[in-house]
C-alpha cells in the first residue's frame, strides 16, 4: 500500500496518464442545433470549435442553459458566437494537482489538455479529479493506527465544510422560472421539493442539455415534474468526506444536497469545497 497523501497523488500524476474525458470537434460557423446534437451523439457535454485546424473555443452545457435553451431565436446562430473564446489549456505532463488549482482557481468545469506539439489530447474535469480521489481514498481505506491526513477524510464529515444554500423549485414551477434560477445563481443545479419542502428530484444543466436543449421552445409553459430527475445525488451533513467523494463518482455528480432526516435540503456542498479541503489538511 501506497504511504503517500491524496495531494501527493495527486502531484505525482501527469495528465497524460489520466484518461481524459471526450468531446466532439466542429468546425467554427457551425450552428448551435447542429453542434447540441452532434455532442449529445456522442455523449459528451463539450464540444471544441477549431477554425482552420485551430483551437478556436470550447462549448459546454453550461454555454447551453446559460446563452441557448431560453433563446429559440439563436438556434440556427453560428455557435462561435456562444463559445469560450481562446480557452485556458493545460499540457499533458503537468499533474492533477497543477490542473485542479487551475480549475478552482479560475472556476473552469472543463480544461483542454494539450501535447508538446499543442494538439489537443482532450479534456480533465471534475468528474475525472473526483474520480481519481475517491479510488485513492479506497486503496486506503485499512488505515493503521497511526494517525496520517487520510483519516480526516475517512472519519470527519461534511458538516464543517462550507456549504452553499440550496435552490428549491417545486414540481409545478415551469423550466422558464427553474432555468432563471440556476443561470441567476451561476450555479447547474436546482432541488425539487413537495409540498412539505421535502426533496423529490432534481434539474441539473446535465438534465436541461440531454432533454431540452433546442427541443423545447416554449419553456414557460412546462412543468418541472416532466424534466427533473428523481435520483437525486444527496447525502445526510455526517456523511464522511471519503464517503462523499465515493457517491459523487458513483453518481457522476460533482455535488451532493445535504438532506436531513425528513430529506429537507440543508444546503449543497461542490468538489471545490471538499478539494478545498483536502489541499489545507493533506497539502503538507
Amino acid at each position: 500500500m501506497t504511504s503517500s497523501t491524496i495531494v501527493q497523488h495527486f502531484e505525482s500524476m501527469p495528465l497524460s496518464r489520466l484518461k481524459l474525458s471526450s468531446h466532439v470537434v466542429v468546425g467554427s460557423g457551425r450552428r448551435v442545433r447542429n453542434v447540441v446534437a452532434a455532442m449529445a451523439a456522442q455523449r459528451t457535454g463539450c464540444a471544441v470549435i477549431t477554425d482552420g485546424g485551430r483551437l478556436a473555443g470550447i462549448f459546454t452545457e453550461r454555454d447551453v442553459t446559460n446563452h441557448v435553451v431560453r433563446s429559440p431565436d439563436v438556434w440556427d446562430a453560428p455557435v462561435d458566437h456562444f463559445m469560450t473564446a481562446d480557452p485556458m489549456v493545460i499540457d499533458h505532463g503537468a499533474s492533477a494537482i497543477d490542473a485542479l488549482r487551475l480549475m478552482n482557481a479560475r472556476r473552469f468545469r472543463n480544461l483542454p489538455v494539450t501535447s508538446e506539439d499543442g494538439d489537443l489530447l482532450g479534456f480533465v474535469n471534475h468528474y475525472d479529479l473526483i474520480r481519481m480521489a475517491a479510488g485513492f481514498l479506497e486503496s486506503q481505506r485499512d488505515l493503521g493506527p497511526d494517525l496520517s491526513p487520510e483519516h480526516n477524510l475517512h472519519f470527519v464529515d461534511l458538516t464543517g465544510l462550507s456549504a452553499h444554500e440550496p435552490l428549491l423549485v417545486t414540481p409545478e414551477d415551469s423550466l422558464s422560472v427553474a432555468i432563471e434560477a440556476m443561470v441567476s445563481a451561476q450555479t447547474g443545479l436546482v432541488s425539487v421539493v413537495n409540498h412539505r419542502g421535502a426533496v423529490i428530484g432534481e434539474l441539473t444543466e446535465h438534465d436541461i442539455f440531454w432533454k431540452v436543449a433546442c427541443r423545447v421552445e416554449d419553456l414557460a409553459d412546462r412543468p418541472v415534474r416532466d424534466w427533473m430527475t428523481e435520483e437525486i445525488a444527496a447525502a445526510a451533513p455526517d456523511t464522511p468526506i471519503s464517503e462523499a467523494l465515493s457517491i459523487m463518482a458513483k453518481l457522476g455528480h460533482r455535488y451532493l444536497v445535504l438532506i436531513n432526516e425528513t430529506r429537507r435540503a440543508l444546503g449543497v456542498v461542490t468538489f471545490r469545497e471538499i478539494a478545498d479541503y483536502i489541499e489545507v489538511v493533506c497539502g503538507a
